[in-house]
């Protein structure tokens, strides 16, 4: 029968309360954001699958993180677990554990990270911003994949991990690998977080709209605080006493990808809060927001007057004018500072006139005219 430990430390109530709580908030958040995309009309799509399956895999990365409290003796000095409750394997559940909750961990943050890329790139389609969204897409694939890597060759052969009595076995410098990859975890926050701004800030909106808009995407700043101090705490790890100087550690990463899921569906809740949509998932305005939009002040748009002084003008052919307006589920590269608001694909306009090309009447031509008028 599995020995289960007492809950004696303020870590470990801490590790469970947290892993309790933010789980449950983690997987209500997700289940908001497909009510929302319900009532917007709007079917699923990448980004909300990515943030699906992140969920889940947070799911059982905290699953981890309480057995290990619970089996594992996480929160108590190794000695104590050989000593007090007569474990003589010590800390070897715990460094079994330790390997997937390393996984988990990466795994659910890549996929957070990835599934807001993506969103982003659906709402700012400027070319710029793709390559950057590209770009960053490498980085955290790649960063994912040297914490997987780490964790399954720090240790020679895999099994010294947890079995420190193997002949010949070797470990890597395990505290500077979690600090490095803690590191970049972190830039890759810091790059997700900064993307949109510029972009935000560069509309054509009041000022205090701008930066309550550029505040929404930038909530990310918590999960960059949560990084930091999972940093910090890792400098304090004894591997000789690792399941009682971890804790923090353990506590901080355990809240991160929880964070990150929240954090990554909060902007996309915005249709259970009012609004009306076409069947097309097409938002609809008010008269007034209609209203006020058309008194927008035209000195704010950025166009110049033509001063034509050729001899030649155009003018229609036939009193013909066109226009075409086409839906696409998938973002045009290059048109435009925004998308269709959030995540709804783009709309291309097309205007079309037929025209021809004419000698510009002069005063003599007019005086003709007139005479044989009159």
């Amino acid at each position: 029968m599995t020995f289960v430990f007492p809950l004696e430390r303020q870590d470990q109530n801490a590790i469970l309360a947290c892993g309790i709580v933010f789980t449950l908030l983690s997987v209500v958040v997700v289940g908001l954001r497909v009510l929302a995309r319900r009532k917007a009309n709007r079917l699923l799509d990448a980004s909300d699958y990515l943030i699906i399956t992140s969920c889940i895999v947070v799911v059982a990365y905290q699953a981890i993180v309480i057995s290990s409290v619970l089996v594992a003796g996480l929160g108590f000095h190794v000695e104590e677990i050989k000593h007090r409750f007569g474990i003589e394997s010590g800390s070897s559940l715990f460094f079994k554990l330790l390997i997937p909750m390393q996984v988990l961990w990466a795994v659910s943050l890549a996929l957070c990270r990835i599934s807001i890329i993506h969103l982003f790139s659906r709402i700012f389609v400027v070319q710029s911003f793709i390559i950057i969204a590209r770009a960053t897409y490498v980085l955290i694939a790649l960063w994912a994949l040297a914490a997987i890597f780490t964790a399954f060759l720090i240790c020679q052969p895999f099994p010294f991990n947890w079995d420190k009595t193997i002949e010949g076995g070797t470990c890597g410098d395990a505290m500077a690998s979690w600090i490095t990859t803690g590191a970049l975890n972190m830039v890759s926050d810091l790059i997700i977080l900064i993307m949109p701004i510029p972009y935000i800030l560069g509309l054509e909106l009041a000022l205090p709209k701008r930066l309550i808009l550029a505040s929404t995407f930038g909530v990310g700043i918590l999960t960059c605080v949560i990084s930091l101090l999972r940093i910090t705490s890792m400098t304090t790890i004894d591997f000789y006493d690792v399941t009682y100087t971890i804790s923090r550690t353990i506590l901080f990463s355990a809240l991160e990808p929880c964070v990150a899921v929240i954090l990554a569906c909060v902007i996309t809740l915005r249709p259970l809060f009012g609004g009306q949509y076409l069947p097309d998932g097409t938002a609809t305005f008010s008269p007034r927001a209609i209203e006020a939009m058309s008194r927008r002040n035209p000195s704010s748009r950025h166009f110049k007057q033509l001063n034509d002084e050729s001899e030649t003008r155009l003018r229609p052919e036939e009193v013909r004018y066109q226009t075409y307006i086409t839906k696409s589920p998938e973002p045009f590269a290059g048109l435009g500072s925004m998308g269709e608001g959030l995540e709804m694909g783009s709309i291309s306009i097309k205007h079309e006139w037929t025209v021809q090309e004419e000698r510009r009447p002069t005063t003599s031509d007019t005086n003709i005219e007139k005479k044989e008028l009159g």
